[in-house]
């Protein structure tokens, strides 16, 4: 009992004191110590350590500056990939745009001289043909083009479906 008074009898300031006194002086002992084994060439484990840390950390810092340039490298080529993809995807759209004004223009005038030449359309016919210059007309407007080929030919055969609406004949 009478050491367990003794331990409440002690100055804990002065010994916090001394105990920081003793951890900073094996600091400086240690620091002491490491540079003069540095000076001297010696090497200690803690030493190695730290020296394979630190070319650890310069490695992946340039193994992490080559992974950057080979990715904004590959995103320079995605962008110029991309490009063309969409050059190439505006060609084929253009192509498709011809192809669709070409064909319906073919049917159109197709369907205009058949009327001149004599063929009898019905009514489903004459709706059809119509229905495709409509159609034409509406591609052409949003390409921003212009008719200016079978406009006589579509007044023909809607001056002969007036005609078959009034008589019933072509």
């Amino acid at each position: 009992m009478d050491a367990i008074q003794e331990l409440f009898k002690i100055n804990l300031a002065s010994l916090s004191i001394s105990m920081l006194t003793i951890l900073f002086a094996l600091k400086a002992i240690a620091a002491l110590l490491e540079w003069a084994l540095e000076k001297t060439g010696m090497e200690t484990k803690w030493m190695r350590n730290k020296r394979e840390e630190h070319t650890l950390l310069i490695q992946t810092s340039e193994h992490l500056t080559a992974l950057q340039k080979e990715y904004l490298e590959g995103f320079a080529r995605f962008d110029k990939k991309d490009e063309e993809l969409r050059g190439d995807i505006q060609k084929l759209t253009h192509l498709f745009v011809e192809k669709e004004i070409d064909d319906l223009r073919w049917k159109i005038l197709d369907a205009c001289s058949a009327l001149s030449n004599g063929r009898r359309y019905n009514r489903e016919m004459f709706d059809h043909i119509i229905h495709m210059y409509d159609k034409y007309e509406k591609i052409l407007e949003e390409n921003h083009m212009e008719n200016g080929l079978i406009e006589e030919s579509i007044k023909f055969v809607r001056e002969k479906y007036r005609r078959f609406l009034e008589e019933g004949d072509c």
